[in-house]
């Protein structure tokens, strides 16, 4: 009976490690978060400002942070293409901006106070890293932060120890 109870418990940390493997492959560095952060915040501006009658402050946050987002732009491409697909960073953006269209036609009267914060906070912002670090942005959920990941396997390996220990 132990034998099997061993057996179960082998497997069982096999199966955790091909996970943790899994999420792994969709971990990114801090840089390409923020890169995919910064695309997702420009896009909901973006719909923003035609939704909501923004262009000027949509204007505003562009020429204010040109350089920041060109540079931005580049290391997203550059993320894409080390994941081997250009075509990954237009689906990419085109989801975002689908998908800001989307939450702007649920609740416009809440998407536009939103933008009108966010497009204040940036204004206001020293850096675009800064803004965007204080911003909620729906980066696709397929990426999550290495960071993230390995603390999660980490309390993942914590608690299968005291599993073990308690047996």
């Amino acid at each position: 009976m132990l034998g099997s109870v061993k057996i179960v418990i082998a497997a069982a940390a096999v199966f955790a490690a091909a996970q943790t493997g899994a999420a792994a492959d969709n971990c990114v560095r801090h840089r390409d978060m923020m890169a995919l952060k910064v695309a997702a915040l420009q896009q909901q501006l973006m719909v923003a400002a035609l939704t909501c009658h923004a262009v000027p402050r949509y204007n505003q946050f562009v020429v204010g942070y040109r350089k920041q987002l060109f540079n931005s732009d580049n290391a997203l491409k550059a993320f894409f293409i080390r994941r081997g697909s250009v075509a990954g960073y237009h689906a990419y953006k085109t989801k975002l901006a689908n998908n800001a269209s989307l939450t702007s036609i649920a609740d416009m009267d809440s998407y536009c106070r939103a933008a009108f914060a966010a497009y204040d906070s940036a204004a206001n912002a020293p850096s675009l890293a800064a803004f965007v670090d204080l911003q909620p942005a729906a980066v696709d959920g397929d990426f999550t932060s290495c960071a993230e990941t390995r603390l999660a396997a980490r309390e993942e390996r914590r608690g299968r120890r005291r599993a073990l220990a308690e047996r």
